[in-house]
């Protein structure tokens, strides 16, 4: 069956459609394309398909760089050239905004996609391990079978040499299973964190500098993993927040409380995981830490916070939470996400408690991957009598 690629949705797939106006999602293809497919999942108003001929090319198309492209599953998007992977994550993100959030766009300010060096630029990584076998690698694409490797293009060279010697890692597992933490079956996920004075493998502690800030941490605490865009995310949230009392829900290891911080303003971190918080009272300690649910904090709080950050998990926020800060009456919320599906979804509910979304931007942290980082700003619109 011959297909004219659309647009690319959310996971990555192209967009077709049959003469009978069925929806096809084509695997690995880009807008414009003419491809030959194979159905392998029909519905009754969708089906799933492969690439069996590329007929008419995508003019930003190119080979895979790394050679086990298609087989290891940490990749997915290296078919398209770096600026064009920015545009179209951009612009799915975008389009899920608008269908499933419910998004104006025209009386939102889209800003500029952020991007970076497109290789090299990972420095956080979760390294599957077969202690039987002696193998580091990743899973397979689409199972969970280990793909032994022994270079990885978007991982930093501190990451890289753990794949040509990689006691450190045999050694770390052997600590995981011992501690029965090693995980369900074969392999045994490590985490590892390539920092400015070394590696941190587990709980090893090290201190890493992002726009001139210090933050300690290891690799057991979430960090974001590109090098180089961490501190364009940070100082960028930084310079939305309006007002002299900040909240910093899911503040972590202290990321952007540390960048909010300017005379006369006070900064409220909400952080419940032990270890993050106690990492954060070291990285940002002018901060007011709150470690219960915030729930707690909203029955006895004494003053009028101006602007909530909250970066959730891919889960995105509690259904009571929305409405909760909107009973705060705050100025702003700066919402960072990296699953916009969810983020839509928080969108509508903000919407319905007077909550406007008025810019955009999206961060390409993630090249060669279909995964993005967004941050929506939010302000509250006054009703008309």
């Amino acid at each position: 069956m011959l297909c004219r690629i659309e647009k690319l949705v959310h996971g990555g797939n192209g967009l077709a459609r049959t003469v009978e106006g069925k929806r096809v999602f084509v695997e690995d293809a880009l807008p414009g394309e003419l491809v030959k497919v194979s159905l392998f999942e029909e519905k009754q108003g969708w089906a799933t398909a492969t690439v069996d001929e590329l007929i008419e090319a995508n003019e930003h198309r190119r080979l895979p760089a790394c050679p086990y492209y298609g087989v290891c599953g940490g990749c997915d998007f290296q078919y398209a050239e770096d600026g064009y992977q920015a545009l179209l994550n951009e612009q799915i993100v975008l389009d899920n905004l608008v269908r499933l959030g419910g998004v104006d766009l025209q009386s939102c300010t889209v800003e500029p996609v952020v991007t970076g060096q497109a290789w090299n630029y990972r420095n956080r990584v979760r390294f599957h391990v077969d202690l039987y076998a002696k193998q580091v690698g990743f899973l397979a694409r689409k199972s969970n079978t280990l793909v032994p490797i022994d270079s990885c293009p978007v991982l930093v060279d501190a990451l890289q040499a753990l794949l040509t010697e990689p006691e450190p890692l045999f050694a770390a597992a052997r600590r995981l299973m011992f501690a029965n933490k090693g995980g369900k079956g074969r392999y045994i996920e490590v985490p590892v964190f390539a920092s400015d004075d070394g590696l941190s493998v587990l709980d090893q502690e090290v201190m890493t500098t992002v726009g001139g800030k210090r933050f300690f941490l290891s690799s057991e605490v979430f960090f974001q993993s590109n090098r180089f865009l961490v501190s364009a995310l940070a100082e960028y949230v930084a310079s939305k927040a309006l007002g002299s009392v900040v909240m910093d829900l899911y503040s972590g290891v202290g990321t952007f409380s540390a960048f909010l911080e300017q005379a006369g303003r006070k900064v409220i971190a909400v952080e419940k995981q032990k270890l993050c918080l106690s990492f954060a009272k070291r990285n940002v300690p002018f901060c007011s830490y709150y470690a219960e649910a915030v729930e707690i904090w909203a029955k006895g709080r004494k003053e009028q916070v101006d602007t909530v950050v909250v970066d959730p998990p891919r889960t995105g926020l509690d259904a009571t939470v929305p409405s909760l800060i909107a009973s705060w009456k705050v100025k702003r919320i700066i919402y960072v996400s990296c699953y916009s599906v969810t983020l839509a979804r928080d969108l509508q509910r903000f919407a319905a408690e007077g909550y406007t979304a008025t810019s955009v931007r999206v961060f390409h942290l993630y090249p060669q991957t279909f995964h993005q980082e967004v941050v929506v700003v939010l302000d509250r619109m006054e009703k008309q009598a």
